[in-house]
């Protein structure tokens, strides 16, 4: 079998016939070994047809559509960009109604989210439910989500 340690680096020009023939034999053998225990496990799950009739057709199109790409319309790309670029912009001004929030805050500023959020006097006194690795309040995106299911339940329990 071909064993390459890093295939970037490897010179493949170099390599003999006898040890690609080789190596694309076992990769030709391992393959079909590969296929038979998918077979067998998608017919003991009973979803062999499935496969057969609906999926493995439709997977040689996304091949042709993985190899030449997807047509896309640079000026429908430039359009939904700029209405996503306004609704970002019109989320992020209601949010400076709030007295909670200065308008000299940075919302994306880290350390202006954490005083908003945890340490401002005046802010939201929320307590992080994660802490950075120097222990710092945490403002990461699985942190945010966090608070947000949080305040969402809170809210829910309160009708």
């Amino acid at each position: 079998m071909l064993t390459v340690d890093n295939p970037k680096t490897f010179d493949w020009a170099s390599i003999s016939l006898g040890d690609c023939a080789e190596g694309n034999a076992a990769d030709a053998y391992f393959t079909l070994k590969l296929f038979y225990i998918f077979e067998e496990n998608l017919e003991e799950l009973g979803v062999l047809d499935l496969y057969e009739s609906l999926i493995s057709p439709v997977t040689e199109v996304f091949v042709g559509m993985e190899y030449s790409g997807l047509p896309v319309s640079r000026d429908k790309l430039k359009e939904v960009g700029r209405e996503l670029m306004l609704k970002n912009v019109e989320a992020e001004d209601s949010l400076y109604s709030s007295p909670k929030l200065l308008h000299s805050d940075n919302l994306s500023s880290n350390n202006d989210l954490i005083a908003i959020l945890y340490t401002r006097e005046e802010g939201f006194g929320l307590y992080p439910p994660d802490k950075t690795a120097k222990s710092n309040p945490s403002v990461s995106a699985p942190t945010l989500k966090i608070l947000l299911e949080h305040i969402d339940a809170e809210l829910s329990s309160r009708e």
